[in-house]
């Protein structure tokens, strides 16, 4: 079994001293052995049973130490870290000897890893502000309502008068610029509702008064910010035959309309049943912007030296939020920073602050949670996880929850939450912590290293 002693530098850093004994050293040189040998061939013996010398004059006793240095240091660092309460925040810097790695010998090495800083905390009870939760208005519950009646409308063609704003239309145009067609200036059939402006400013303005199955033409110019550039400030001509017209339908607000939408018989059990919904909401979002002012209120009182390793690493997760954000949407990384003018430093430098604040977060929930006693159990750890996995779990997903640096941040996420409800129950003086008040506000920072 190793054994390991720390001491600390200046820095935020950790020095681990650690110390491997022979036993261990030579597990490691046969574990090297047999590793090499069994992706290596060798003349006249079968994978893996060529001996040890023969190993060594095949591919090099170079090699050998090569295997053997990579799996005792991982091996006894990761040991080491077991016997401490260290939660780095960076790879180590690995100071050994090769020359000192002989079989039946000890082995000692060091090292060096960034480690969390001491946190000074401010005040981070008796805050200066209030929950506050709007309350449901009468014109709220009634927009709800049109909403409803909108999802049951029915469309009813017209033929006794002419097109008006808000009717579904369905039209075939041919665009012209100087006589010429022009790319993206025509169709054979597009759907729009008039006046939803999904056209040109002016445009769907055109067809207001039309009957369906007439034709007209008229002029109209493109504005100075139209997205085609080349058509900024043209003027174009436009020959449109409106092909369908239809008007949305929607249903009387009654009785029978309440039952319709709702495990409900009256209008009026209808409007208290959005009313309570509705109100709901409004203390689950006024408990996430509690969350959220306690959070700014603790961090902003708190000292801390952040650790350079930690910011760099919060930028390169918010570029990879940023790259993920861009992919739902089609573009790609070298397509945004074009289209922004942006150089991939000038990103890094525009991303720096907020990933300041996401570090402080996590540094300053870490420490509050520490002196109020907070923790997360492994218990809690793996029901969590039991419940994001599922079944039938992802195995890359598993592995890494399974990881030493997944339970960590799972940990980091779950005490946070822990914590924020503490603090909102403790000023609201309730009996028990509301478990949904800070998953929002308490997500968001997902730097390691911080448990």
């Amino acid at each position: 079994m190793v054994t390991v002693s720390t001491r600390p530098e200046a820095g935020s850093r950790m020095v681990l001293q650690i110390d491997v004994p022979a036993s261990e050293v030579d597990r490691h040189f046969a574990t090297a052995y047999r590793h090499v040998a069994e992706r290596t061939r060798v003349p006249g013996f079968r994978p893996g049973k060529a001996p040890r010398h023969v190993i060594d004059r095949f591919v090099g006793r170079a090699s050998v130490l090569a295997e053997v240095m990579e799996h005792l240091v991982d091996a006894s660092y990761a040991a080491a870290l077991d016997q401490t309460d260290i939660v780095p925040i960076d790879q180590p810097n690995v100071d050994i000897d090769p020359g000192a790695l002989n079989e039946g010998s000890d082995v000692s090495f060091s090292a060096t890893v960034s480690v969390r800083p001491d946190v000074q905390l401010g005040a981070y009870t008796d805050y200066p502000f209030k929950l506050e939760v709007p309350e449901v208005t009468d014109e709220q519950v009634d927009q709800v309502i049109e909403e409803l009646r909108e999802q049951q409308g029915s469309l009813r063609p017209i033929d006794e008068r002419g097109a008006q704003k808000a009717d579904v239309a369905s039209v075939k145009f041919t665009g012209t610029i100087d006589g010429e067609p022009f790319e993206g200036g025509s169709a054979d059939r597009l759907p729009l509702v008039i006046g939803d402006d999904r056209m040109i400013p002016g445009w769907e303005d055109q067809l207001v008064g039309m009957r369906m199955g007439e034709q007209k033409g008229f002029d109209i110019t493109f504005p100075d910010d139209y997205r085609v550039e080349e058509l900024h400030g043209k003027q174009a001509h436009f020959e449109v035959e409106l092909l369908d017209l239809r008007e949305r339908v929607l249903p009387e607000p009654d009785d029978e309309f309440a039952r319709s939408v709702g495990e409900v018989q009256t209008m009026d059990e209808l409007r208290t049943e959005i009313r309570d919904a509705l109100a709901q909401r409004a203390e689950a979002e006024g408990r996430h912007a509690y969350a959220d002012r306690i959070i700014d209120f603790a961090s902003t009182n708190a000292t801390v030296e952040l650790p350079e390793v930690m910011v760099a690493n919060e930028v390169e997760i918010m570029r990879d939020e940023l790259r993920s954000r861009l992919a739902q949407q089609r573009i790609g990384m070298e397509q945004y920073l074009e289209l922004a003018k942006q150089s991939p430093e000038e990103l890094a430098a525009e991303l720096r602050e907020p990933a300041e604040r996401r570090v402080k977060t996590l540094l300053v929930l870490s420490a509050i949670a520490e002196q109020e006693g907070i923790d997360v159990r492994d218990t809690e750890i793996d029901a969590e996880l039991a419940s994001q996995l599922g079944p039938k779990p992802d195995p890359k997903l598993a592995e890494y929850w399974a990881s030493r640096s997944g339970r960590s941040y799972l940990r980091m996420t779950m005490r946070n939450r822990k914590l924020v409800d503490t603090l909102i129950v403790r000023a609201l003086g309730e009996d028990a912590p509301q478990t949904a008040s800070a998953d929002e506000a308490t997500d968001q920072p997902t730097s390691p290293g911080t448990e």
